[in-house]
């Protein structure tokens, strides 16, 4: 039954821009339509200037009695004001959508009326026309699509792509009325009222089957909005994110009915972004931030990063593995704002996707995990830089070539897999970034391993003599720092004292030249202020004590007995002090707890997920970083702990105990004391008691 205020029948809403070239083949189509002329009117909607186009309507008119035109002016210019002069001009039941330089066919607008009810979108078929000329393609994503659900009635989440264009569809006149197009948008405007239209009135989607005929041709236009070959950042990024926030409400809430598809057009307009990402790689961090700016998380980013990545990185250790090392290189690849293609290793452990999520999911397109662990020795090493090859070459077939490879080594098959990268691609820009040294242990012991003859170390000494140096021929580690010595366009150091150190240890003088010229001290990048309020992790407080924590591992050059020994020789420790450490491995500390009766005093407890420790450290009085020890086994301290960058973000005062002359020595914090110092420890925790440290905290106080 047909609403009082409308006759039975579709109303053809042609919108046209500048269209006096093109709108005649579309209004031709229409006036060969099979549909009986008493059932359809052409409401033709001008916007912007006039280019000839009104008086050509007027003699199509004249020219076809038959046909009712109407001719509706649109003061703005705009796929959203002129759909909603179009749809506010209707007169008939049902509408649907035809634009100037496309064209129907003939049996297409009976085919959508006949199975038409106010409580279902009607759908054909969609062919799209090449500039060039050419036979139509049908062989589109939107027939793929609705191809399988031909002839049924079904809910728009079976077929999304339904909801993803303009045309070929039919809809109530009174639906589109009271949804109306966004004006506001500048791109997706079709998917935000599509979705929202549906959503909204719960309308199922009606397939027409094949045999209907019912096409709609669509003239592809290079450079059109849909289709940007260069447009600028608020087109390629700004627009699509307006539209995104546009579906956010019906795409993030279970009970819409539209959730489903409006998910499916969120995840295609940030593929959208994407694409012109891939033209625009150095632009992602600008889109990033404005991502994070509107408040629009969780964000799909697969779906803008995967495939498009135009920058790698090889990462022995990689989130979501949840340890120091895996973290560091994430906020590493965070702070270049680049989208990488990641190669990593699948490791033993806990799984943190929490701070995945956080830290790098921006900035992840591909990712491979490999399976095997890769130890000290060669075969595994190989083994792994075998499969991340493999992995690199599938990518780059699809993608193109990388402009630039990072690798971190905490173990070598990062840089070996980057060297063999680089070998065969001259103009990728290798950074090769050292956690520790390589070549020697955390005792200042050469590592023994040697390196054998295979074709994969052939290949790679082939590489070295091409850059005009020599490779070592013995010992693993060596052969391997000099591979991204001799290769590595830039080498990365986390403090001057481990570049001192690894400088002095090259024999060869033109290659420590070299690497001298070619490197860069970078210390940890401390994570952003916002990932330090993404938890809800909560510190229980005792009334009247001052809380100190040290988040890490314990070590063989590192340990806090000089900080548990100056607790058990100060008294006011055990009413006034709560000593919290957060470590996966304490059982030492345990044992000492036990011999000096501490238990109540200081508390072990399991590692914490990264946010986690994050959200906690801002919550202490106090924050203790150690040095490792390197006095009786190295020339200078080369080690810089990562977690000092943590802290740093924290805003709570840190405890440094600190080897003479190490780099953290040299950092400017709130307590230091010297590495076995216990008379140096408790002046520290004297200060500590004789504070206000105490006091409620109370910036923390919102937190919870």
């Amino acid at each position: 039954m047909s609403q009082p205020d409308f006759s039975p029948g579709v109303s053809v809403v042609l919108r046209t821009f500048k269209g006096v070239t093109s709108i005649g083949g579309t209004l031709a189509s229409l006036a060969n339509q099979t549909l009986d002329p008493d059932l359809f009117e052409i409401v033709v909607v001008p916007n912007g200037p006039d280019d000839g186009t009104v008086a050509l309507v007027r003699r199509f008119r004249h020219e076809n009695p038959h046909l009712t035109v109407r001719i509706v002016r649109c003061p703005a210019t705009g796929v959203g004001p002129s759909s909603n002069v179009g749809f506010e001009a209707s007169r008939r039941e049902y509408v649907t959508l035809v634009d100037d330089d496309d064209y129907v066919s003939p049996q297409y607008l009976a085919a959508l009326l006949a199975p038409a009810t106010p409580g279902t979108i009607v759908h054909g078929y969609l062919a799209n026309i090449d500039p060039d000329g050419g036979f139509p393609d049908f062989d589109t994503y939107v027939n793929k699509s609705v191809t399988l659900a031909g002839g049924r009635t079904v809910h728009p989440e079976k077929i999304p792509s339904a909801l993803s264009f303009n045309t070929a569809k039919l809809v109530s006149t009174r639906h589109a009325r009271a949804v109306r197009a966004r004006e506001d948008l500048r791109f997706g405007t079709d998917v935000v009222f599509w979705n929202t239209v549906a959503d909204r009135f719960s309308l199922t989607v009606t397939v027409l089957p094949p045999k209907s005929h019912a096409v709609y041709y669509r003239h592809l236009r290079s450079g059109s909005f849909s289709r940007p070959t260069d447009v600028p950042p608020e087109h390629g990024i700004s627009a699509r994110l307006d539209s995104i926030a546009a579906l956010w409400p019906i795409a993030f809430d279970p009970n819409r009915f539209g959730q489903g598809p409006a998910m499916v057009a969120l995840r295609s307009l940030a593929a959208g972004i994407g694409k012109y990402l891939h033209a625009h790689p150095d632009l992602h961090a600008d889109a990033v931030a404005e991502i994070v700016e509107r408040g629009l998380e969780p964000f799909p980013w697969p779906a803008m990063n995967r495939g498009r990545a135009r920058d790698l990185a090889t990462c022995y250790s990689f989130l979501p593995n949840n340890n120091t090392a895996a973290i560091v290189a994430g906020r590493r690849v965070r702070a270049r704002g680049l989208c990488v293609d990641v190669v990593s290793q699948s490791m033993e452990g806990s799984l943190d996707q929490s701070a995945k999520q956080a830290i790098v999911a921006p900035y992840v397109g591909n990712a491979y995990r490999h399976a095997r662990q890769t130890k000290g020795t060669w075969p595994p090493i190989a083994a792994y830089a075998k499969a991340g090859l493999e992995q690199i070459a599938e990518w780059q077939a699809v993608q193109g070539p990388y402009r630039s490879v990072y690798s971190r080594a905490w173990q070598p098959g990062s840089h070996v897999l980057a060297a063999l990268h680089k070998v065969r691609d001259r103009e990728c820009r290798w950074l090769a970034e050292f956690s520790d040294p390589l070549s020697t242990t955390v005792h200042g012991q050469p590592r023994l391993p040697t390196r054998p003859t295979d074709p994969w170390t052939t290949e790679l000494d082939a590489g070295v003599r091409a850059a005009g140096f020599d490779p070592p021929r013995d010992l693993l580690m060596p052969w391997i720092e000099h591979l991204a010595y001799a290769l590595a366009d830039e080498i990365v150091f986390t403090n001057a004292n481990q570049r001192q150190y690894m400088l002095a240890q090259i024999p060869d003088l033109r290659l420590r030249e070299r690497v001298n010229e070619r490197s860069v001290v970078s210390e940890h990048p401390t994570p952003p202020p916002e990932l330090y309020q993404l938890s809800t992790a909560t510190l229980h407080r005792r009334p009247g004590r001052v809380h100190l924590a040290y988040f890490g591992a314990f070590y063989a050059t590192r340990s806090l007995s000089e900080v548990v020994e100056a607790v058990s020789n100060l008294p006011e420790c055990r009413q006034r002090l709560m000593l919290h450490v957060y470590a996966a491995d304490h059982t030492e500390l345990s044992t000492q707890l036990r011999e000096y009766g501490l238990e109540d005093v200081i508390n072990p407890q399991p590692y914490v997920s990264y946010l986690d420790s994050l959200h906690l450290a801002t919550q202490f009085d106090c924050l203790i970083v150690s040095d490792a020890r390197t006095r009786d086994t190295h020339p200078v301290n080369p080690y810089l702990p990562s977690k000092l960058s943590d802290y740093r973000g924290s805003n709570t005062p840190i405890w440094a105990l600190v080897e003479r002359g190490s780099v953290l020595s040299q950092k400017e914090v709130a307590y230091q004391s010297d590495l076995g110092d216990v008379a140096g420890a408790i002046q520290v925790l004297t200060m500590l008691l004789s504070s206000d440290a105490t006091r409620p905290k109370a910036e923390h106080a919102s937190m919870f």
